[in-house]
C-alpha cells in the first residue's frame, strides 16, 4: 500500500524531494524529459517527485510520478536517454557517468507543474538544497502538494 496512493497512483513508494537544475526541471514539466539520468538512486522505492528548480530559480516547481528506475549500463542507459527524451548530448551523458559501470535512469510516467512555485523556507525554515534528493515524509508532502497545487484542496 502507499503513503501516497491518492497522488502517485502506484502500488507502493514514497516521496523525495529532488533538487533539479532549471533546465531539466523545465523539460520535465514540459513533457519532452521523460527520464531522469542519475549517477546513483537509492533502493527504495519511491514513487513521486517533488521538483526543486536549483539557482536561480530555487522553488518548487512541479510534480513527477514515478513509473518506475531502470538500472543500466552507460551505453543502455544513453539508449533510453534517446527514447525517451533525457535532454543531454551524447558528450554530457558520457561525461556525467564517467567511470561509472551502473546508471540510473528515473522513468517518469506523468509530471504536473504547479499551480504555484513554492519557496522551500514556507515548509523547510532552514532549508539547505540536498545535493541529490531528501525523502519527504507523508505529512510534509500533502503540506507541499496543498501549497502547490491550492485548487486541490479538500473543501
Amino acid at each position: 500500500m502507499s503513503l501516497f496512493q491518492e497522488s502517485c497512483g502506484v502500488p507502493s513508494g514514497r516521496a523525495a524531494l529532488l533538487s533539479i537544475k532549471p533546465k531539466y526541471a523545465d523539460l520535465i514539466l514540459a513533457g519532452s524529459k521523460r527520464i531522469e539520468l542519475r549517477r546513483s538512486w537509492p533502493d527504495t522505492d519511491v514513487g513521486v517527485l517533488v521538483l526543486y528548480s536549483s539557482a536561480p530559480v530555487q522553488r518548487l516547481v512541479g510534480i513527477a510520478h514515478v513509473d518506475r528506475v531502470r538500472v543500466e549500463s552507460p551505453d543502455a542507459l544513453w539508449q533510453l536517454a534517446q527514447e525517451f527524451g533525457g535532454g543531454v548530448t551524447h558528450e554530457e551523458f558520457y561525461e556525467y557517468f564517467k567511470g561509472k559501470r551502473k546508471t540510473f535512469g528515473i522513468m517518469i510516467r506523468l509530471a504536473e507543474t504547479a499551480e504555484h512555485q513554492l519557496d522551500p523556507k514556507q515548509v523547510f525554515p532552514d532549508f539547505v538544497p540536498p545535493q541529490s534528493y531528501m525523502y519527504l515524509d507523508p505529512l510534509k508532502y500533502h503540506s507541499i502538494s496543498n501549497l502547490m497545487f491550492p485548487s486541490r484542496r479538500s473543501k
